[in-house]
Protein backbone atom coordinates (compact mmCIF):
# COMPACT_ATOMS: atom_id res chain seq x y z
CA UNK A 1 0.00 0.00 0.00
CA UNK A 2 1.49 3.50 -0.91
CA UNK A 3 1.29 6.35 1.43
CA UNK A 4 -1.47 8.97 -0.55
CA UNK A 5 -3.58 5.68 -0.25
CA UNK A 6 -3.09 5.13 3.46
CA UNK A 7 -3.99 8.48 4.23
CA UNK A 8 -7.01 8.48 2.39
CA UNK A 9 -8.20 5.36 4.52
CA UNK A 10 -7.32 6.99 7.44
CA UNK A 11 -9.48 9.99 7.20
CA UNK A 12 -12.35 7.57 6.44
CA UNK A 13 -11.49 6.40 9.91
CA UNK A 14 -11.14 9.25 11.92
CA UNK A 15 -14.27 10.64 10.87
CA UNK A 16 -16.57 7.47 12.23
CA UNK A 17 -14.27 8.03 15.71
CA UNK A 18 -15.56 10.02 18.17
CA UNK A 19 -12.91 12.03 20.26
CA UNK A 20 -10.08 10.30 18.36
CA UNK A 21 -8.22 13.02 19.07
CA UNK A 22 -8.67 12.99 22.42
CA UNK A 23 -7.16 10.31 23.80
CA UNK A 24 -7.09 7.80 20.80
CA UNK A 25 -3.31 8.33 19.47
CA UNK A 26 -2.19 4.84 21.32
CA UNK A 27 -4.90 2.69 20.02
CA UNK A 28 -4.64 4.12 16.68
CA UNK A 29 -0.40 4.15 16.46
CA UNK A 30 -0.51 0.26 18.19
CA UNK A 31 -3.01 -0.98 15.45
CA UNK A 32 -1.56 0.82 12.47
CA UNK A 33 1.52 -0.25 13.55
CA UNK A 34 0.42 -3.53 13.62
CA UNK A 35 -1.47 -3.58 10.56
CA UNK A 36 1.25 -1.71 8.26
CA UNK A 37 3.82 -4.49 9.43
CA UNK A 38 1.85 -7.36 9.45
CA UNK A 39 -0.14 -6.86 5.85
CA UNK A 40 1.51 -5.17 4.06
CA UNK A 41 5.01 -5.65 5.43
CA UNK A 42 5.67 -1.67 5.66
CA UNK A 43 8.50 -1.26 8.62
CA UNK A 44 7.60 1.93 11.01
CA UNK A 45 8.91 3.50 14.18
CA UNK A 46 6.31 4.69 17.41
CA UNK A 47 7.37 7.80 18.01
CA UNK A 48 5.90 10.25 20.49
CA UNK A 49 5.63 13.82 22.08
CA UNK A 50 6.77 13.81 25.67
CA UNK A 51 10.08 12.47 27.67
CA UNK A 52 11.49 8.69 28.63
CA UNK A 53 13.30 8.74 32.31
CA UNK A 54 14.33 5.17 32.78
CA UNK A 55 11.32 3.87 34.37
CA UNK A 56 8.39 5.37 32.64
CA UNK A 57 7.54 7.18 29.41
CA UNK A 58 5.26 10.15 29.53
CA UNK A 59 3.47 11.49 26.25
CA UNK A 60 1.27 14.21 24.97
CA UNK A 61 0.78 12.30 21.20
CA UNK A 62 2.27 9.05 19.58
CA UNK A 63 2.07 8.56 16.14
CA UNK A 64 4.09 6.64 13.57
CA UNK A 65 7.20 7.59 11.22
CA UNK A 66 7.60 5.65 8.19
CA UNK A 67 9.72 6.64 5.21
CA UNK A 68 10.49 10.15 5.87
CA UNK A 69 6.64 10.93 7.08
CA UNK A 70 4.62 11.14 10.46
CA UNK A 71 1.74 9.51 10.32
CA UNK A 72 -1.65 10.12 12.99
CA UNK A 73 -5.10 9.64 12.65
CA UNK A 74 -5.00 13.11 10.86
CA UNK A 75 -2.84 11.63 8.20
CA UNK A 76 0.55 12.28 6.84
CA UNK A 77 2.95 14.59 8.35
CA UNK A 78 5.98 16.33 7.23
CA UNK A 79 7.37 16.81 10.70
CA UNK A 80 6.71 14.81 13.69
CA UNK A 81 8.20 13.73 17.21
CA UNK A 82 12.01 11.50 17.27
CA UNK A 83 11.43 9.96 20.70
CA UNK A 84 10.81 6.59 20.01
CA UNK A 85 8.87 3.16 21.82
CA UNK A 86 8.64 0.00 21.11
CA UNK A 87 5.56 -1.64 20.09
CA UNK A 88 5.54 -3.29 23.76
CA UNK A 89 5.94 -0.73 25.64
CA UNK A 90 3.18 1.04 23.70
CA UNK A 91 0.97 -2.14 24.62
CA UNK A 92 1.68 -1.03 28.74
CA UNK A 93 0.67 2.65 27.62
CA UNK A 94 -2.83 1.45 25.68
CA UNK A 95 -3.44 -1.23 28.83
CA UNK A 96 -3.46 1.39 31.28
CA UNK A 97 -6.56 3.13 30.56
CA UNK A 98 -5.72 5.88 33.71
CA UNK A 99 -3.28 7.67 31.58
CA UNK A 100 -5.88 8.36 28.62
CA UNK A 101 -7.91 11.34 28.56
CA UNK A 102 -11.16 10.52 29.67
CA UNK A 103 -12.67 12.11 26.59
CA UNK A 104 -11.74 8.98 24.05
CA UNK A 105 -12.17 6.34 26.29
CA UNK A 106 -16.20 5.79 27.30
CA UNK A 107 -18.91 3.58 26.61
CA UNK A 108 -21.84 4.69 23.73
CA UNK A 109 -24.63 2.67 21.99
CA UNK A 110 -23.66 1.55 18.44
CA UNK A 111 -26.36 1.46 16.04
CA UNK A 112 -27.82 -1.58 16.70
CA UNK A 113 -28.28 -0.08 20.74
CA UNK A 114 -25.46 -2.52 22.09
CA UNK A 115 -22.68 -0.98 24.22
CA UNK A 116 -18.97 -0.58 22.88
CA UNK A 117 -16.29 1.24 24.05
CA UNK A 118 -14.67 3.61 21.68
CA UNK A 119 -11.52 1.69 21.87
CA UNK A 120 -12.82 -1.28 20.05
CA UNK A 121 -14.79 0.64 17.84
CA UNK A 122 -11.76 2.80 16.86
CA UNK A 123 -10.10 -1.02 16.41
CA UNK A 124 -12.95 -2.62 14.19
CA UNK A 125 -12.98 1.11 12.29
CA UNK A 126 -8.99 0.44 11.72
CA UNK A 127 -9.73 -3.29 10.32
CA UNK A 128 -12.81 -2.18 7.97
CA UNK A 129 -11.07 0.86 6.06
CA UNK A 130 -7.28 0.18 6.77
CA UNK A 131 -6.73 -3.64 6.39
CA UNK A 132 -7.06 -5.47 3.40
CA UNK A 133 -7.92 -8.69 5.01
CA UNK A 134 -11.27 -9.81 5.00
CA UNK A 135 -13.26 -10.31 8.30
Amino acid sequence: MDLDKLEKRIKMVSHRVRNINLGGCGVFALELYRIMKGEFGIDSQIVFTGWRSSKSIDFDHIMLYCQGTWIDSNGLHATGPTNTMTEEELEELVADKRRWNPAFHYWFTDQYFKPISNENFLKRQMYNYISDKIS
